[in-house]
């Protein structure tokens, strides 16, 4: 049985806890697939969009982008990755015949774990 995610949810925010800046960096990188629509409008792409999570700015990405445009979903990706930005996948795909490898998630720090 194999996972394979369908989004990974990418947030503003470091294993030790520190928000990350600059604080537009959201925008920025959404920005890079957005677009104005007919009425002017700043639309962003279904493929990355701003959300805010348990009062977290992060970045919502489609995992198919990485077929429509390989490029911006690998530098979005390496930007999470570079700048140790806590990433969870969201949604899954579960394929029944192939085996689960396992999964290690990065733990959210303990300011963000309290309920």
């Amino acid at each position: 049985m194999k996972i394979k995610s369908e989004e990974w949810l990418i947030l503003g925010i470091t294993p030790e806890g520190r928000t990350f800046r600059p604080s537009d960096w959201v925008e920025r990188l959404c920005g890079t697939l957005a677009h104005y629509d007919q009425t002017g409008r700043w639309v962003y792409s279904d493929y990355a969009q701003p959300v805010i999570h348990e009062g977290q700015m992060g970045i919502r990405l489609q995992t198919a982008l990485q077929n429509i445009n390989p490029i911006t979903y690998q530098f979005m990706m390496d930007f999470a990755l570079n700048n140790r930005l806590i990433m969870t996948s969201t949604r899954k795909i579960i394929y029944l015949d192939e085996i689960i490898p396992s999964i290690v998630h990065a733990p959210l720090p303990k300011k963000y774990n309290q309920r």
